[in-house]
């Protein structure tokens, strides 16, 4: 890609990932992100912000492309875990069934995360019938998307806040390839309109713990189909969740839906709460909206002529990771570059 000028379009964990790998791997190239919204932005339809941000596959034992993308984005973030200013840290995940599935098999993980095994009886909480536990990641929103933003400016990438309403009005006569990470926006985004794109409405509660008061995450799967969840951030910060609303566009903080969360995530590990404390600290709600899709996360290619220029540009996209962002962030954006460069070298 030498001498390529390549726009990035938008600025959520896709976006940034995939802008900072072209400018740490590729060379003599320039990359310019355009985005309506930064790090630092708290809009509902800016939803890497509102993420849980923690790494738990959901890729299906059959589904081998999404865990490979799963797979060199957990060895990313172990690698980097720790890191000063990157919000990423290493903790124990618990993952519980209230009922356990009669068709139960272990996931395709089992032998890629660290200390994986089944819990033992005694160590599953009141109403679990199943668990698993193995190492995990944890990833502070904010903070990591600061993190790629500065790792990204430093390295000589430049911004533009924009709004845009069609593919093309990113492209300038010195544009080569354009890297379309528009998430939920690419159902509606001219040159794209990805009508298999649709949001998954996601509500949390971010209470505020002492710093290092909890080092593990759980998940619970309810058996009335629910999903219970905590996960702990470097800063003592705990996302407390959740719901998953297909087709909810409403950034709208439900109260009651709050209260239930709560109450969901007390009643599964009554440890969140310090002995000390005699309720949680809520520091803020969250409402985001997860850009899903019908058959899964888009990574590839296409050539569009712009007009204007009269010139072929290289679309790459990479969009529709629903609630994959971060668990697969690093994969996908690997493999937006390697058939970037499969597709200019033929």
């Amino acid at each position: 890609m030498l001498n390529k000028r390549i726009v990035v379009l938008g600025a959520g964990v896709s976006g940034l990932t995939t802008a900072t790998l072209l400018l740490q791997q590729e060379k003599a190239i320039k990359v310019h992100i355009v985005a309506k919204h930064f790090p630092g932005d708290l809009s509902g339809e800016y939803t890497s912000p509102w993420a849980g941000a923690h790494w738990r596959s959901h890729a299906a034992k059959d589904e081998i492309r999404e865990q490979e993308f799963d797979r060199e984005t957990y060895n990313y973030f172990w690698k980097i875990a720790n890191t000063p200013y990157s919000g990423v840290m290493i903790i124990d995940e618990f993952e519980y069934w209230e009922k356990l599935p009669q068709d139960f098999s272990d996931p395709w993980f089992k032998t890629l995360c660290h200390e994986y095994r089944n819990l033992r009886k005694e160590e599953l909480p009141v109403g679990v019938e199943f668990g698993i536990t193995y190492k995990s990641i944890s990833i502070n929103p904010s903070t990591y998307l600061n993190y790629l933003f500065n790792t990204f400016t430093s390295l000589g990438g430049t911004t533009q806040r924009a709004n845009l309403s069609h593919l093309n009005e990113c492209i300038e006569s010195d544009t080569d390839i354009v890297v379309n990470c528009s998430g939920i926006h690419a159902r509606t985004l001219g040159g794209v309109e990805d009508s298999d794109v649709f949001p998954a409405r996601g509500q949390t509660v971010i209470a505020q713990l002492p710093q290092s008061y909890m080092n593990w995450a759980f998940f619970k799967r309810e058996a009335n189909g629910e999903s219970t969840y905590a996960i702990p951030r470097d800063n003592g910060e705990v996302t407390l969740g959740g719901t998953y609303e297909v087709d909810n566009y409403s950034t709208d903080v439900d109260y009651d839906t709050a209260a239930a969360i709560i109450h969901r995530c007390l009643a599964t590990r009554p440890d969140l709460l310090p002995k000390d404390q005699p309720h949680l600290i809520i520091k803020m709600h969250g409402v985001g909206l997860r850009p899903c899709r019908k058959g899964g996360v888009r990574v590839e290619t296409e050539w569009t002529t712009s007009e204007k220029f009269g010139k072929k540009i290289l679309i790459c996209h990479n969009y529709g990771h629903g609630g994959s962002g971060y668990e697969s962030s690093y994969g996908t954006a690997q493999s937006a570059l390697k058939i970037m460069k499969e597709i200019l070298q033929s």
